[in-house]
């Protein structure tokens, strides 16, 4: 079994159990992050979530996480950011009200505008080349969000086309986000969650 420790954000966002199975299943070890000390130890940083973001981001603030996630990912640390998850590595978010995010990757949180929402499945049309997601290219992951995570180009790995291409994708450096939900994703999922763990690690 792997030695790499991954540690799961635990703040209420939804979908954490589901995410939690898809790294024990990819042979990781996983502990579940509830306070600032549990990151001691581990290699990398999940952060799950559905929901709305100024309400995690909220949580995030009173389980005193926010400084924390952002050092752990400063010090050159895994960090990957799933469904609303990606989005909080944001600078901001204009749901609901105006938040501000983790500002780990420059770029705002948008509405799609029309359609309203993305969900279902739809494929990956990697626009940038990079050693994650290089065997995702035309692959079918599953969405839902009616929110997109507009960044600058250069942070842009891939989009998925509804009316228009909408983000999909996101990484800098040492972090990394995905729109859609891997953890639903069947083997596809499983193949990129693993693959992101792993490169980001050892990067």
């Amino acid at each position: 079994m792997s030695k790499i420790i991954v540690g799961l954000l635990n703040y209420g966002a939804g979908n954490s159990s589901s995410v939690r199975n898809t790294i024990l299943k990819l042979g990781f070890r996983s502990r579940l992050i509830n306070k600032p000390e549990d990151i001691k130890g581990v290699a990398a940083l999940l952060i799950p979530g559905v929901g709305a973001f100024p309400a995690a981001m909220k949580s995030l603030s009173e389980l005193e996480l926010i400084e924390p996630i952002q050092e752990f990912s400063h010090q050159g640390n895994a960090v990957i950011g799933v469904c609303l998850g990606m989005q909080l590595l944001a600078d901001a978010s204009h749901e609901l009200a105006y938040t501000r995010g983790l500002e780990l990757i420059p770029g705002e949180v948008k509405p799609i505008g029309k359609p309203e929402w993305h969900i279902g499945w739809n494929t990956l049309e990697v626009i940038q080349q990079e050693d994650i997601a290089s065997t995702s290219d035309g692959r079918s992951f599953y969405f839902n969000h009616a929110y997109e995570f507009e960044a600058p180009p250069e942070y842009v790995v891939a989009v998925s086309r509804v009316e228009r291409p909408v983000v999909s994708m996101v990484k800098k450096n040492n972090i990394c986000g995905f729109q859609f939900h891997p953890e639903k994703s069947q083997l596809d999922g499983l193949r990129l969650m693993g693959k992101a763990i792993k490169e980001l690690c050892d990067a």
